[in-house]
Formats: C-alpha cells, structure tokens, sequence
C-alpha cells in the first residue's frame, strides 16, 4: 500500500455501521487520496480543483457506462455531463483508460487493506468473518467501484485487465486459505477452494444486482451472516452466533 493510503479501520468491526464510520475511502478523502497517488497523470496542480473533477468524471462515468457501456462513452460523453470543457478533462485525466485504470487501483488498495485487516485476527474464524464482511460492506458502499470493474474489466489495457483478474483470484485465495485452516478435511477432499469460490459469489451478488436489495427486507448485516452461515454449513463448522446453535453437518 501506499503511505499516503488511510487505514480502513482503527479497530475491528462488527456490523456495517460501524464499519461504514470508520470508513476512509470516500468523500473529499477518497478523491485527495487518488490525486495523490496519481500527481504525475494530473496537470491540474491545485487539490482543491482537481478533487472536484474528479468527483465529476466519476460520478459521470458511473452514471453513464451502464447505460450505454465504457468501450461506448466518449470524452464528450464525459463533457457534457460534467460540464467540464474538453481542456478541462485533459487536465484531471490523461485519457480515458486512465479512468479504467484508478478504479481497478481503489478497488485493489481497498481489498488490500481488508486483507490486512483480516490477517492481524489471531483466530482463524474472526479472521474469516472480517474477511466476508469487509468485502461485503466495503463493495456496498463502493457499489459503483465495484460494479465498475467487474463489468469492465475488459476495457483495460491488458497488463490491467490480468492486475484486475488476480484481484479476484487473490480474494479467493485468502478465503481459500481460511477455510482450509478451519476444515482440514475440506481441504483433503480438495474442495475449500470451491467453497471460497462459492462465498465471493455470493458477497459480489449484492453489489452486482443493487436493484435486487435496494428495497429487499434483508438488511446487509443479515445477508452478511446468511453469508456466513452458509460457508460454516459448507465447511462443517459450529455457527458463532449469540445462540450458539451448532449446525449439522451436511
């Protein structure tokens, strides 16, 4: 990570609020944080002016590709929805890829922090938990982000688009090595990594149907323990909840 990243968390979360509170990736901070790491893309040399374009090209962006695509948005796409002239974007972006290319590097350095989150958990089951969360609550405030990059990726220029595709092999990973060091036998039967697989499936479901669970009963702290629940099932594993039920193995 970069030292100019803020930490995600000052300490362990346990429900989406409190996670969404000490969330550092959005707002101001967020758009500073990307001017930052990108000074060299940006001819803009004041923070204050080039945060605010940036804001807008964003919001533009996500506001524009699902309706007709990435590949088909053009920079005056871009113009007439934010308002800014052509110079204008020139100065707060180098090209239209480079917009492709910050999403996939918020998205990283997003997971990246959650990872690390999940790693400093001395115990493996709390690790699995901050892990699952972390992902779900980030990429629900993040949803556009998210969404983005999932359905994009292809529109990165390729070194990217494999950086992108080993973010999710990388996610899969982590969970991978949780399950398989709480299931040894899962791991025997070489199916922890189907069951990891399963379990980002069913985090990137939320982010990538919103109109699903804009109005759904469910809150996302009760989706987030379904979540779960259903990777103790897998796994064969007690269910931690204040009820201690033990589920039965499957």
């Amino acid at each position: 990570m970069s030292s100019t990243s803020p930490e995600i968390q000052q300490h362990t979360f346990t429900t989406f609020k409190e996670f969404e509170e000490h969330f550092e990736y959005k707002g101001d901070r967020l758009y500073s944080m990307i001017f930052e790491r990108n000074k060299d893309k940006i001819k803009v040399s004041k923070e204050k002016f080039a945060i605010r374009n940036l804001q807008k090209i964003f919001n533009a962006t996500f506001l524009i590709s699902p309706k007709i695509g990435f590949h088909a948005m053009s920079l005056r796409d871009l113009s007439a929805e934010t308002g800014l002239s052509m110079g204008g974007l020139y100065s707060s972006i180098s090209s239209k890829d480079a917009i492709a290319i910050i999403v996939k590097d918020v998205v990283a350095f997003i997971c990246e922090d959650i990872v690390e989150e999940s790693r400093e958990q001395e115990d493996p089951m709390e690790a699995l938990r901050v892990l699952v969360k972390g992902y779900l609550y980030a990429s629900t405030i993040m949803q556009a982000w998210f969404n983005f990059l999932y359905f994009e990726t292809k529109c990165l220029p390729q070194i990217d688009q494999e950086e992108s595709k080993n973010l999710e092999l990388a996610q899969v990973g982590e969970l991978d090595k949780l399950i398989s060091k709480l299931s040894p036998d899962l791991q025997a039967c070489h199916k922890s990594g189907f069951v990891a697989t399963m379990a980002l499936s069913m985090i990137q479901e939320r982010y990538l149907k919103p109109w699903k669970y804009h109005n759904a009963e469910q809150t996302v702290d009760e989706y987030a323990d379904s979540c779960l629940q259903l990777i103790y099932r897998a796994a064969c594993l007690e269910e931690v909840s204040p009820c201690k039920t033990v589920i039965a193995e499957v």
